[in-house]
Parts: structure tokens; C-alpha cells; sequence
């Protein structure tokens, strides 16, 4: 047992697996009864693990933490890549989870103020063979209630925000319209699903069987390549791995009422006019991606407006108790979310080389946000990306 194992009477032992299935009954158990974001499941990240994962060579470690008795008391799905000559530790899942945090057991995470986290911080380290740093992004500061632990450690910075909705028990989905938007909100969007009714009926589905996640999923590639192509921008949505794992996790679980990845349309007659994505624990339906058709006809009813009012609606009526549109301050999320969730990321040198990685990566955190707060210089970067692809 290692020093900062013996030091802490709050857990006994720290394992380290390499394959997401040898720690699946134990992740099964801490996510059904304990602290845990939507993306944090098993069924989405062992999607993800075996798709785009293993298409960019990231070895998985998923650590488990066990308290006395050698329950567990928390675990934490990690990759480590390589950054250089230097070992970085990160949350599995990447820029497809819109919230990152441990995996914990209801009643170990309040225990764990900034000096225990830390500390528990530092015995992972000492676990991971040849981590030198962990690069730690995307974490909620609070999640359901409960403070994140990791979070709260020093040197954390502020990352991009996420935006949110408190859904009320008992409060009808009309009433939910007229919390968010005024009187003459409501009629511009009644006047915009009027026009889109002309051109079809309207309504909104959630898919119940596999042929009908394969075509929301069609749809949502078709839409997203026409969108990234009239921006000039390459498709991140084109790469195989990325379509396979969110085909793998729109199937996980869809037998069962719960699939990893939730998927809806916006139907008008027999086109899709929108696309939704999320995933959910039973408490939170938290938003992947949207997509709307890039028809002139149709963007005139603002289909993704459209949506996002509906699908908060629904989110109400199936009793859960909060709606996200992840991270990204967009205007279309303010109208439906506009409370604003804090996100931290938090980066800590474990080695000595660590301290130079993790110097480098806050670095060029600092500067990515600088680019994305100021308008004009993220307009410049997308027109040279333009002209280096047209190339």
C-alpha cells in the first residue's frame, strides 16, 4: 500500500482495469445508486471505449476506488494519452461528453473536501503506471446537488459554461412556455410551427426501435455535413468511428426503454425536420447534438427552435427534473435553458514532467478562450481554416 493509501481512512485500495467489462458490475452498481452524470454510464462510455477509443490508440483506465470492506466507493473512467514523451490522464469520452466527473457512491462524495480530494487526487496517480499529468476538462462544479470533489481542487479554471433548465413538478408544459418566453416570444413561435404545419404535420418522436435510431441518425450525418460544408469547416461527424459509436450507443439499452443515446425528430409529414440527441440517468435528459434540414422552406419555422421548446416539454412531462443543452453559449440555448451551470477544468502535474505539460496545457486553454470570447478573432480563425482546406 502506497503512502497516500495509508494516509486516508476513506478508501482501502485502488485498482486500475484496462478494459471497461472487468470493472462493469461495479460501475453498474455506483451509477444505479450513487453520484453520476448521464455521460458517465456505462453503456455510453463502453461505447465509446471500443469504437473512437480504439480508433486513436487510447488506453483505457478505469480506476476504481474501494472504502473499507472493499466496497466501492467511487470510480473514475479514464484514457491516457500521449502528449509528446509525456503521459496524460483524461476523461474517456472526449469532446462527446458535455459534463465530466467521477463516478461516486452516494454517501463517499460528501466526504471529500479540497485536502481529501487531492489526496485521492495524487494516490491515483501513483496507481497509473506512468501518468505524468492529469488533464482533467469539463467538470460540473456542482451535480445534482452535490458539490464535485475534483472541482474544488486548486488551480482550476473556468471552462466553457453549460446551459440548463429546472423543471418543476407539477407544472404543465404550457405553463413551462410562459416561464421562459414572454408573450411575444410565444406567439413568434406559434406563428413559426404554424408555418411549419403548412408543410406538413408536425410532431415530435422519440425513437423506440432500431430502424427508427438508424434513420434520426441518417438524417442528423446528412444535416451536419450540409452545415459544416456551407461553413467551410471540416466534419468531425464524418470520421467512421465517431458514427459507429453513436450507432452503438443509440442501440445499447434501447430494448430495455433505456438507451445510452436518446434520439428525436421533429417530423413535418415525411421529412425530418430536426434532430435531437441526449443523454439520460432517469433524473436529466442532457443534450449530444442537434440538427436541423437545410431546406430555406424549413429554416423559415426555425425547426431547432421548435425542437428544443418541445423536447423541454417532454423532458417535463416525463417527470425528469432538468433539461441541458451542453456546453456553448449559443442564443437558441438561452431561450430554453437559461440557467448557466459552471464547468471547471482542471489540470495537475503528477511527475516532473508533468509540471511542463501541465504549464503547456493551461497555456493553450487560456488561449482558446480568448479566441472564442472575442467574436472577431474566431471569425479570422475560421477564415484561414477555410483557406487552408480549400487547398
Amino acid at each position: 500500500m502506497s503512502a497516500a493509501l495509508a494516509m486516508s481512512p476513506d478508501w482501502t485500495r485502488i485498482a486500475v482495469h484496462s478494459l471497461p467489462r472487468r470493472a462493469e458490475a461495479e460501475w453498474r452498481a455506483l451509477e444505479a445508486t450513487g453520484l453520476c452524470t448521464p455521460y458517465q454510464r456505462y453503456d455510453w462510455l463502453a461505447a465509446w471505449y471500443e469504437t473512437v477509443g480504439q480508433a486513436r490508440r487510447l488506453q483505457p483506465a478505469i480506476v476504481t476506488i474501494h472504502g473499507p470492506g472493499d466496497s466501492p466507493a467511487a470510480l473514475f473512467p479514464l484514457v491516457i494519452d500521449s502528449s509528446g514523451p509525456a503521459r496524460v490522464a483524461r476523461f474517456a469520452g472526449g469532446k462527446h461528453c458535455n459534463a465530466n466527473m467521477g463516478v461516486y457512491a452516494a454517501d463517499f462524495a460528501p466526504r471529500l473536501d479540497s485536502t481529501r480530494a487531492a489526496a485521492l487526487l495524487f494516490a491515483m496517480g501513483e496507481s497509473l503506471p506512468g501518468v505524468d499529468a492529469f488533464d482533467l476538462r469539463s467538470q460540473p462544479v456542482a451535480w445534482a446537488g452535490f458539490a464535485n470533489p475534483l472541482a474544488c481542487l486548486g488551480g482550476a479554471r473556468e471552462a466553457e459554461q453549460a446551459f440548463a433548465l429546472t423543471l418543476q413538478a407539477g407544472e404543465s408544459p404550457d405553463a413551462l412556455a410562459r416561464r421562459l418566453l414572454g408573450k411575444d416570444s410565444r406567439k413568434k413561435l406559434a406563428k413559426k410551427k404554424r408555418w411549419l404545419q403548412e408543410i406538413g404535420p408536425t410532431a415530435l418522436h422519440r425513437a423506440q426501435t432500431a430502424a427508427e435510431a438508424k434513420e434520426i441518425l441518417e438524417a442528423f450525418f446528412r444535416q451536419r455535413a450540409a452545415r459544416f460544408a456551407e461553413r467551410g469547416m471540416g466534419n468531425p461527424f464524418a470520421c467512421p468511428a465517431t458514427q459507429d459509436f453513436l450507432r452503438r450507443a443509440a442501440l445499447s439499452g434501447l430494448g430495455q426503454g433505456r438507451p445510452a443515446l436518446e434520439l428525436y425528430a421533429l417530423r413535418c409529414g415525411d421529412r425530418i425536420a430536426a434532430t435531437f440527441g441526449g443523454c439520460s440517468d432517469g433524473r436529466r435528459l442532457s443534450g449530444t447534438f442537434i440538427s436541423f434540414e437545410p431546406d430555406p422552406a424549413l429554416m423559415r419555422s426555425s425547426p431547432g427552435e421548435l425542437l428544443t421548446m418541445e423536447l423541454a416539454q417532454a423532458a417535463l412531462s416525463r417527470g425528469l427534473a432538468e433539461f441541458d443543452l451542453g456546453m456553448g453559449d449559443e442564443g437558441y440555448k438561452r431561450h430554453v435553458c437559461p440557467e448557466q451551470e459552471r464547468r471547471v477544468d482542471v489540470i495537475t502535474p503528477v511527475t516532473p514532467l508533468g509540471h511542463a505539460v501541465a504549464f503547456a496545457l493551461r497555456g493553450a486553454g487560456r488561449v482558446k478562450q480568448l479566441v472564442k470570447r472575442d467574436d472577431r478573432v474566431l471569425r479570422t480563425v475560421r477564415r484561414a481554416f477555410r483557406l487552408v482546406s480549400s487547398f
